[in-house]
């Protein structure tokens, strides 16, 4: 990771994923008594970095993360003892180019 003046760089899309998302997941119970499901959870550093206005690189003009829009990650889920795919939406995410 290097950040650029508000443009933090990444070198592939399971660094930006690591950077992202909390290393667990949460088990979320809807109020509406709706089944309980599981969820990963955006990290601090993620979160502080959209909070300032910063922007977000990968340098891999064909980043799966760029064109879904979202970041994937095995990750342990707190309270049930097991490991589970999380995939969230991220923001802020620019396109990379060889002269960028």
């Amino acid at each position: 990771m290097e950040t650029r003046g508000n443009i933090i760089y990444f070198d592939s899309d399971n660094e930006f994923a690591d950077f992202c998302l909390a290393p667990y997941g949460v088990v979320v119970y809807p109020e509406n008594g709706s089944s309980p499901y599981w969820t990963g959870v955006y990290s601090d550093a993620y979160k502080n970095a959209i909070s300032e206005g910063k922007k977000f690189v990968i340098k891999d003009e064909d980043s799966v993360v760029y064109k879904h829009e979202c970041v994937t990650k095995r990750v342990p889920i707190q309270g049930i003892g097991r490991d589970a795919l999380v995939q969230m939406d991220i923001q802020n995410l620019e396109q990379y180019f060889e002269d960028f």
